[in-house]
């Protein structure tokens, strides 16, 4: 069992930072990446610099070198290339940036269902021992909702990882014609359940051998990730932060509150109410099969 620590006010975010005892896992010098969707141009959803700015402050108190990260994305926009991902994030108020370009791969073996090889976007990864992942909390059509281990997992995926997150060639009858593995074009093949699996052991590969921290962000949950160029009216009040050392303690919490709170949604399974076809669970379960965490968890309320 994980502790997961909460806070209901996102301004006070600092007091949580110090709860958790995040300081534990930076040294002086550490570089720390600082992992964050920065948001679709359009989309209004997505943390804002303000809110997650006490962390950064928390982290240079430590003597410490914070620099936030996200890998391009798959799909066609700006995000996709590394030039206009970095404006996005200018645009959108963020400094001190590292996006990697395509090229820009560490390639990690492992021993997993799906993966033996992952492709993450390599600098960040390279040049950083501490990870803390800073998570807008929201709806997912793929993967029931977006937590930290969607954060990890396709976020450090580079655009060649995301397309094999994304594939189920097993199952694919155009497979031994298809050329998108060499051209890196967007494939939607997979299952929600595939997806998630391979989203969780990608996370699993991003977090090897590093120290890691997760803050989930319960506010403006939309029903659709910030990848959308725009977002949707929140399926219940913002909730508040959480805050672990567990990536599947932090989601399996976040999925709880969400469910637990009235919203516009009248479900007790907000997100399966939204995608009926998509059991979100599948991501829990495959990270505790493979030993990234447990769902099991003591939530620690901090006033």
């Amino acid at each position: 069992m994980s502790k997961v620590f909460f806070i209901k006010n996102p301004d006070k975010v600092d007091l949580l930072f110090d709860a958790a005892n995040i300081k534990q896992i930076i040294n002086p010098n550490d570089y720390v990446a600082l992992k964050i969707h920065f948001g679709e141009p359009g989309n209004a959803a997505f943390l804002k610099p303000n809110e997650v700015e006490p962390i950064w402050g928390k982290i240079k108190a430590c003597r410490a070198n914070p620099f936030y990260t996200d890998c391009n994305v798959l799909y066609n926009g700006p995000r996709k290339e590394t030039k206009t991902h970095l404006q996005t994030a200018k645009d959108h108020g963020y400094t001190n940036v590292v996006i990697p370009e395509e090229d820009d791969v560490l390639i990690k073996e492992v021993n997993l269902k799906h993966f033996k090889k992952l492709y993450l976007g390599g600098t960040a990864l390279k040049k950083a021992p501490v990870i803390i992942a800073l998570t807008h909390f929201k709806g997912h059509e793929l993967t029931g909702f977006g937590g930290a281990l969607k954060n990890l997992g396709m976020g450090f995926g580079s655009r060649l990882g995301k397309l094999k997150m994304h594939q189920d060639c097993r199952n694919c009858d155009q497979v031994k014609t298809c050329r998108k593995n060499q051209t890196i074009e967007a494939c939607w093949v997979g299952s929600p359940t595939v997806v998630q699996e391979k989203i969780v052991e990608y996370a699993y590969g991003a977090v090897q051998g590093k120290k890691c921290a997760y803050f989930n962000f319960i506010i403006r949950v939309s029903p659709n990730c910030d990848c959308f160029g725009h977002n949707d009216e929140p399926i219940v009040p913002d909730i508040g932060v959480l805050a672990s050392f567990d990536p599947a303690a932090i989601d399996q919490a976040s999925v709880d509150l969400v469910n637990q709170t009235r919203g516009r949604i009248k479900s007790s399974n907000k997100f399966r109410a939204i995608y009926s076809n998509v059991n979100w669970e599948a991501q829990l379960k495959h990270a505790e099969e493979i030993g990234l965490g447990y769902r099991k968890y003591e939530l620690v309320i901090i006033s």
